[in-house]
């Protein structure tokens, strides 16, 4: 885990080079400023791109973590000990500076920070309070995760690393001269994982496909052999099996430059060779975590081994963090068809994380479920049309990834399914493509869309006649709403528009419900001011997604703002008769006073005018600021919608897009 920790006086630019540091693969930043007011570090937060805000960790003014959805807060030691607020954030980390603080600790943090590891550089009279012999014994004593400070050099690294230390904090190294803050941070070796894999030549699963998932998700990707496989994705012939021995030795070389935190065992001939590894592995590196991912059979067909001896097996699980099992090999590994309830008496026997996949079971959304002794947790992404060979060794591996980074194990499963999703898209072949998949804004420029249409119901005109009138006409942002209507009925009429908006290059959301926003794999979502927190929308649906909010107010586009959404439709413009329960009405003189304070409060969306809309109100309306409108009632009750869609496009000012090419 590297960490970067803001300098206590604001940098020139300083704003600037984190969302570079982000950029290039920054994945905890501590925002200190041991000066700064609520309103400065509110100002800093909004200048740090929203899909790099939930790795943001926060020294003050904490209120500010829930309000714009950082990672969560770090405490000195003598705050953590009065500290009675762990359940309320997900993220608490601590200062301190003995072993001896960290054991009195009364909770447990996600980790902590050690001070001084060396003299520091940014207090020269910091001098270091630790010889390593000292902190080798010790680290490997605590089960909280121990990060090195004070005293950080890109050359120390390897030595934090090798002492036991589960990570490092850069201060002074990383912005002693700003203009190299960047380069510096690139320039460290990233975290290591570890895949003991088959070697299959196609690279779409075993050990190379680890590796290249590793790397993607920019963590340095560590590979042993367990066997030879002679396939390609299409065909499987056979396995020549390296024994138990060989597998060691390959570790053993390994290890005297690399101590993995992280560890992802998958093709392995047998549980008498899989045990061996096992107690090597929790011998050589005591505080391994280990990452199962049972491969019983390829997915050409060719099938390994058994369930075999399950009494074995369970004296394997007590040595393992996580299993990684589709449905088939549940049944498989322990029998019967598994159930929830069941699986987490096993996890709590075992202390053992289950994370039962669903790629392979029926319906519209693949559910992963992850199963610990304590919780069950649900992960959901559409299904894609086309399957790929390799995506449970890709799925495990990812994981692998994000807890090396430091993501809880709930957030490490939701982001690998995510990853996943992204490396089926990659292509229409059986073998996908490990670009890098960042957290990135929607690639539609919101700015340049400025008429959207939200579908109502009509007598005698289906929603998706509608939406092929409005489409032809040159709208190219839809909006399903059908307030009414139960989810079936939601969902196969989705269906039709969704092709029909990809039929003419349109944008294609959802009115209210993230979920049919998933199964459908829609563009995007829109949320009223009683929905689901755009927060927790982003964390299902991530960055690649669109989301949309309700406002009323300044202050309700304010806390828009702060939840990320992408736009904000204001309104009503006045009376409408689409929407049951109305909010106060706005007209020309509220939209003015809301982007007049946008605009001071330097606060940029899109924003969409909506509510009541007439033709002759478009001009005044775009005349305050707003950047575009959304309409129902005015499209829907004209007799030729295509054409009066032409007609309010000429009026927007805008060029009609090209068609989509093929």
């Amino acid at each position: 885990m590297l960490i970067i920790i803001t300098p206590p006086h604001t940098q020139p630019n300083e704003e600037r080079i984190v969302n570079r540091l982000f950029e290039s693969g920054l994945h905890l930043l501590h925002l200190r400023k041991p000066d700064a007011d609520q309103d400065t570090l509110e100002h800093y937060i909004q200048a740090i791109r929203p899909c790099f805000r939930e790795r943001v960790v926060l020294h003050d003014h904490f209120k500010l973590v829930e309000e714009y959805g950082l990672r969560g807060i770090h405490l000195k030691y003598n705050e953590a000990r009065m500290f009675t607020e762990r359940e309320r954030f997900e993220h608490v980390s601590v200062s301190c500076h003995s072993f001896e603080e960290i054991d009195a600790l009364p909770f447990e943090p996600n980790y902590v920070f050690l001070s001084p590891i060396f003299d520091s550089i940014s207090k020269q009279e910091y001098p270091s309070a630790f010889n390593p012999e000292f902190l080798k014994e010790n680290l490997q004593k605590r089960q909280v995760p121990v990060i090195a400070l004070g005293g950080i050099t890109g050359e120390k690294v390897t030595e934090c690393r090798r002492l036991g230390f589960r990570g490092v904090a850069l201060l002074g190294h990383a912005w002693e001269e700003p203009l190299e803050t960047v380069a510096r941070f690139t320039g460290i070796l990233p975290d290591e994982v570890l895949s003991i894999a088959g070697f299959d030549q196609s690279s779409g699963a075993g050990v190379t496909a680890d590796i290249k998932t590793f790397e993607s998700c920019r963590v340095y990707g560590l590979g042993i052999s367990s066997a030879i496989t002679f396939q390609n994705q299409n065909t499987y012939l056979g396995t020549k099996w390296l024994t138990p021995e060989d597998i060691i030795r390959q570790c053993d070389v390994l290890f005297r430059e690399f101590n993995p935190a992280y560890v992802k065992i998958g093709l392995i001939e047998s549980f008498n060779t899989l045990e061996k590894i096992v107690k090597y592995l929790r011998a050589t590196l005591p505080k391994v975590k280990i990452i199962w991912d049972p491969i019983l059979k390829a997915s050409a067909g060719f099938q390994f081994h058994d369930g075999e001896n399950f009494e074995q097996l369970q004296d394997i699980l007590r040595h393992i963090y996580l299993i990684t099992p589709n449905t088939n090999e549940l049944k498989t590994l322990f029998g019967n068809h598994p159930n929830t309830a069941n699986l987490q008496a096993l996890a709590r026997t075992l202390h053992l994380n289950i994370l039962w996949k669903g790629g392979h079971n029926d319906g519209a959304l693949a559910t992963d479920r992850l199963i610990t002794p304590d919780n069950t947790y649900s992960f959901s992404v559409a299904r894609a049309k086309h399957g790929k060979h390799g995506t449970g060794c890709v799925l495990s591996s990812a994981i692998a990834s994000y807890l090396t980074l430091g993501y809880p194990l709930p957030d490490a499963c939701r982001q690998g399914q995510h990853y996943v999703a992204g490396f089926i898209r990659s292509n229409d072949t059986n073998l996908g493509m490990h670009n890098r998949m960042e957290n990135t804004t929607p690639e539609v420029d919101l700015y340049h869309v400025p008429l959207q249409y939200i579908t109502d119901h009509k007598e005698g005109v289906s929603i998706p006649e509608q939406v092929e009138a409005v489409c032809k006409g040159g709208c190219r942002w839809v909006q399903l709403r059908m307030k009414e209507a139960d989810r079936e009925e939601i969902i196969r009429t989705g269906c039709v528009v969704k092709e029909i908006c990809r039929r003419h290059g349109a944008l294609f959301l959802v009115n209210d419900n993230v979920d049919i926003a998933l199964e459908l794999d829609a563009d995007g979502v829109h949320l009223g001011k009683e929905d689901m927190n755009p927060l927790e929308a982003r964390r299902i649906l991530g960055y690649s997604k669109i989301i949309g909010g309700t406002c009323n107010t300044f202050e309700d586009v304010v806390d828009r703002f702060r939840q990320q959404v992408d736009y904000i439709g204001l309104g009503p413009f006045t009376y409408t008769t689409t929407k049951k329960r109305l909010s106060p009405i706005l007209g020309l003189e509220g939209y003015q006073k809301i982007m007049d304070a946008c605009r001071k409060e330097g606060i940029h969306l899109p924003v969409h005018a909506i509510g009541g809309i007439r033709e002759n109100d478009i001009q005044p309306i775009l005349n305050t600021g707003v950047t575009g409108i959304a309409l129902s009632s005015l499209l829907k009750n004209n007799k030729d919608m295509a054409r009066k869609t032409k007609d309010i496009i000429e009026q927007l000012k805008i060029k009609e897009l090209p068609p989509p090419s093929g």
